[in-house]
């Protein structure tokens, strides 16, 4: 009887163990930080978990700008999330504190297990989320900025052929500035990061060495010309020095400028007030007179990063390509970011809401990612002080400008 009693216990035990190890097995929580509403799949991950029973997806918004600090905070508390969101050139911080998980294997498996899935994704999807060769998770959505112009100015102004280089836009700018309107709408403040001053830099050549952008180089230079001829032919708001994004995009938006660089991400809204191909146009930068071999298409980028302390991380990769998949990714492109996976590009639904993508595929297929240094912060802050050093004084020597806060990137690099 004894002897009854207690297999009768050790069967309980065994059934009550396994049966505890497969609902743990099944009862897992991922957790995700997204940079911007708006990048959430539009089911909320509900054809994921139907897809995985037991796996349950939660969601927090973390703003993209915040991120990186809140991420390093809550992976000191044991606390961080399986899955974080940042702007891709400010992931160098998480890398170098060993923070994110290689992801090397698990995409190779995607690659191997998941070929249609992975093959609708560019270059870039990969080279943005990466840090000095490694790999940690995927980029599904980057804003690239573009040349922005109104078509129907230019043609009562007699300008026949938008322009080609950003001499051109300086001659259009001067053309159609008047009392009512400027002649092109930039930004000058302090309210973002320079990404708009790089995006133009890159478009006009501008080198990096070790991710380090040469601000003392010729397209440097041009380029805090190119600002201070903005202000001395009065083709800028004088205002421009305090013009946020905001300020820029409603000036061009609102009808008061006629050139602008604008992101994919505002065409809709763009759309909204004038008619594309008719109204207004756009297309990819213009390049530096001398610089059309250096020229690059930047496009920022913002990943989603796995944490190294994810306890499931073969469940986070298949996370991962349900948000790659093509309907999956398209609605968030539909009404936020272009996306890395180029079918939607030619997707019928995609193209009729926005006529203009068929016009930059070419320009898509080449754009490259905006290069990332661990000392980002204080090299953006260098370069805002050069930005607006040009914008309050157009007279100034543009070479002694650029060598004067090159040698002050070039002291925090050394640091």
């Amino acid at each position: 009887m004894k002897k009854k009693l207690i297999v009768s216990l050790l069967v309980t035990f065994i059934f009550v163990s396994v049966f505890s190890i497969t609902v743990a097995a099944q009862d897992t929580t991922l957790r995700f930080w997204f940079g911007r509403e708006n990048f959430i799949p539009g089911d909320h991950f509900e054809t994921f978990e139907e897809e995985n029973p037991g796996v349950t997806v939660e969601t927090d918004v973390i703003p993209l700008e915040n991120a990186v600090a809140e991420f390093i905070r809550a992976a000191q508390a044991g606390n961080a999330p399986d899955v974080l969101q940042v702007p891709a050139d400010s992931m160098g911080p998480l890398a170098r504190q060993n923070l994110l998980l290689d992801m090397s294997e698990y995409i190779e498996e995607w690659e191997n297990e998941n070929p249609s899935n992975y093959d609708n994704l560019v270059d870039l999807a990969w080279n943005m989320a990466s840090w000095q060769g490694t790999p940690h998770g995927v980029t599904l959505h980057m804003g690239p900025f573009w040349y922005a112009y109104r078509q129907d100015w230019f043609e009562e102004a007699g300008i026949e052929h938008p322009p080609e280089t950003w001499d051109d836009v300086i001659e259009a700018g001067k053309m159609l500035s008047n009392e009512d309107r400027i002649g092109f709408s930039i930004i000058g403040s302090r309210a973002h990061d320079p990404v708009w001053f790089l995006s133009l830099f890159m478009a006009m050549g501008g080198p990096y060495e070790g991710n380090v952008p040469q601000l003392n180089s010729d397209a440097g230079i041009y380029l805090l010309e190119f600002y201070q001829q903005l202000m001395s032919e009065n083709i800028a708001s004088r205002e421009t020095v305090a013009w946020d994004s905001g300020d820029m995009r409603a000036s061009f938006i609102g009808g008061n400028a006629a050139q602008a660089l604008i992101g994919d991400n505002i065409f809709p809204t763009l759309q909204e007030s004038l008619s594309y191909g008719e109204e207004w146009n756009a297309s990819a930068p213009p390049v530096r007179p001398g610089g059309e071999e250096e020229a690059k298409y930047m496009a920022l980028g913002w990943p989603y990063l796995v944490s190294a302390d994810t306890e499931h991380p073969e469940l986070v990769s298949k996370a991962l390509q349900y948000m790659s998949r093509t309907e999956i990714v398209k609605d968030v492109a539909l009404r936020y970011q272009p996306t890395t996976n180029i079918a939607v590009l030619t997707d019928e639904e995609y193209v009729e809401a926005k006529p203009w993508a068929p016009d930059f595929q070419e320009p898509f297929s080449k754009l490259v990612p905006l290069p990332g240094h661990a000392r980002q912060p204080q090299i953006y802050n260098v370069l805002l002080d050069a930005m607006q050093e040009a914008l309050q004084n157009p007279e100034s020597d543009a070479s002694e400008i650029a060598a004067e806060y090159q040698a002050e990137i070039d002291k925090i690099v050394a640091e």
